[in-house]
């Protein structure tokens, strides 16, 4: 049993009984972690509004025999900016939600917060959220490492040669160079679908709300 402090991103939550939650958090050092906030479904609980997704934290934590507790947080960052706008917050969430059905409990992948970090700052004032967050999954799944070889899959896909390119661009190329990127409703459709096939094929897991 013992105590430590984090710096964490949450990526999401869930009832786990009438009064307590189970919160997935994200640190650069533990990677992933599921923890549980006791009480935390009470009205005068002292988590309220420090567990929302996305917020980065400051987090004490316990460790019993059974669970990690989270024992004390403070938010540091709530991204109120993306809260704001439904189009862009549903992004944001998407992204968490997804970062966090790919990462098992104590995956690290370096600089992860990071990349969020840049991404939801891009979402709070892009034109283009879509390709933000199709960039961001592809920046994702080349961190996992189980981003497929595009060109080997070509046929196999379907896959025309340009986008091909495209996704090679998304994987090496900055969020502001991407944005500059100019897509028509068909490729991002084309896109869109191939992005699903193939997190669904490389993981096994279907994600219906993602990139909608």
């Amino acid at each position: 049993m013992r105590r430590f402090s984090a710096k964490c991103i949450i990526l999401g939550h869930k009832d786990l009984s009438e009064n307590d939650k189970f919160v997935f958090l994200y640190n650069e050092e533990m990677g992933k972690i599921k923890a549980v906030a006791k009480g935390a479904r009470k009205i005068t609980s002292k988590f309220t509004g420090h567990l929302e997704t996305l917020n980065i934290c400051t987090a004490e934590f316990y460790i019993s025999p059974r669970n990690i507790l989270i024992t004390e947080i403070s938010t540091d960052e709530n991204f109120r900016n993306v809260r704001e706008n439904l189009e862009t917050l549903s992004g944001a969430l998407q992204i968490a939600e997804i970062t966090d059905k790919l990462l098992y409990e104590n995956q690290k992948l370096e600089n992860l917060i990071k990349l969020i970090q840049k991404t939801i700052s891009h979402l709070s004032k892009t034109k283009k959220p879509l390709l933000i967050s199709m960039a961001y999954m592809i920046k994702l799944l080349d961190k996992i490492g189980i981003i497929p070889d595009f060109k080997a899959i070509e046929n196999e896909f379907n896959l025309e040669q340009k986008y091909r390119k495209f996704f090679e661009y998304l994987k090496t190329k900055t969020l502001t160079e991407i944005e500059k990127i100019h897509l028509t409703k068909e490729e991002t459709s084309n896109i869109k679908n191939f992005l699903n096939r193939i997190i669904e094929e490389e993981t096994g897991k279907t994600f219906k709300s993602f990139l909608i």
